[in-house]
């Protein structure tokens, strides 16, 4: 009971310190929706586009909203770690994994907070190009909690990898970029099998894809996306494998009991 208070106990410090935060980063979240709402919503569709395509892109913002989290997240934790300020959490009667997951869990909270306020800044945005009585809140409620937990370990995991804090370009470029790029933001998993099915089946080594066809699923209905409970069973195992190498990598750095 001591331990999980302590754990509990470390998120209400997170949560709190991204409280004072809160109001500034959701404006910045609405400038950067806004101005994508706007573009794809209405000057693309006005071309000649889908005439659902700012839906579209306003499901994909909600589902990977965690993932341009990850990079600040992780440099400032790898911070941390360089400065020496996590060994004032080491020293508490916890275990370095409840430690490390309750960073994670953290994450995830704070980043599940900012996104769901795309939901209605996007309906005020669309308005009846955005229809609520398709979405499946049970199933957004699971893929959502499940993707935003992904985000937080994910993070933790990317953090683990950053050992020097004048490098990190390499994050954008090797990592963060290739996942958005390939996991069906602008186009479905159906598509790119359909273009040649190699490619389709690459795509299922990136976890965000999974993310994204799920909440789609969700939201959109699920005719032309992955099966649901496919994406969220994946989306789960993929969770759970960053949870642990990223806590174990980061165990053997800060060298932990």
């Amino acid at each position: 009971m001591t331990a999980f208070k302590c754990f509990l106990e470390l998120v209400h410090k997170e949560m709190y310190l991204f409280k004072k935060e809160f109001l500034s980063r959701l404006v910045d979240l609405a400038v950067i929706l806004s101005t994508s709402v706007i573009v794809f919503g209405y000057l693309m569709a006005n071309s000649g586009l889908k005439s659902n395509f700012g839906e579209f892109i306003l499901v994909g913002a909600i589902a990977s909203f965690g993932l341009f989290e990850t990079i600040w997240r992780a440099t400032c934790l790898a911070q941390d770690i360089s400065d020496k300020k996590i060994t004032n959490l080491l020293v508490l009667p916890l275990s370095s994994f409840y430690i490390l997951a309750a960073i994670a869990v953290s994450w995830s909270l704070s980043t599940a907070l900012l996104a769901l306020c795309l939901f209605p800044l996007g309906k005020l945005l669309l308005w009846n190009q955005f229809n609520f009585a398709r979405v499946d809140l049970g199933k957004f409620g699971l893929i959502f909690l499940t993707g935003n937990l992904f985000y937080g370990f994910f993070a933790l995991w990317v953090a683990s990898l950053v050992t020097n804090l004048r490098r990190t370009s390499w994050l954008w470029a090797r990592i963060i970029n290739p996942l958005y790029m390939f996991c069906g933001f602008f186009y479905t998993w159906k598509s790119a099998y359909q273009l040649a099915p190699w490619v389709g089946y690459l795509h299922f080594f990136n976890p965000l894809l999974y993310v994204m066809e799920g909440t789609k699923a969700a939201i959109l209905g699920p005719e032309g996306y992955l099966p649901f409970w496919a994406c969220l069973g994946s989306l789960a195992l993929f969770t759970g494998l960053f949870a642990f190498d990223g806590i174990r990598r980061l165990k053997k750095r800060l060298d932990c009991v």
